[in-house]
């Protein structure tokens, strides 16, 4: 597909808008910035580390909390044990 790189995202170059801060995320999604944090540091919000910032990207936290949508999502997990 033209346009797309192997990974199947368009290929355009990275907007300041496309980057968000912990403190965006925070503000975003209405959670304090320690629980960003946590969330980032356990894996549970794509982001990564630069220095000591967390940077999340825009379109990557869209899809990572899209499945919020679904009903199952909301339904308490069991520890496997």
């Amino acid at each position: 597909m033209a346009g797309t790189g192997d990974n199947g995202h368009d290929e355009r170059p990275l907007t300041r808008t496309d980057v968000l801060s912990t403190t965006e995320v925070s503000e975003l999604l209405g959670i304090p910035r320690s629980t960003v944090h946590e969330l980032a540091r356990r894996g549970d919000l794509p982001a990564r580390r630069a220095g000591r910032r967390w940077l999340f990207l825009r379109d990557r936290l869209a899809a990572a909390i899209a499945p919020l949508d679904d009903p199952a999502a909301w339904r308490p997990q069991r520890d496997a044990r």
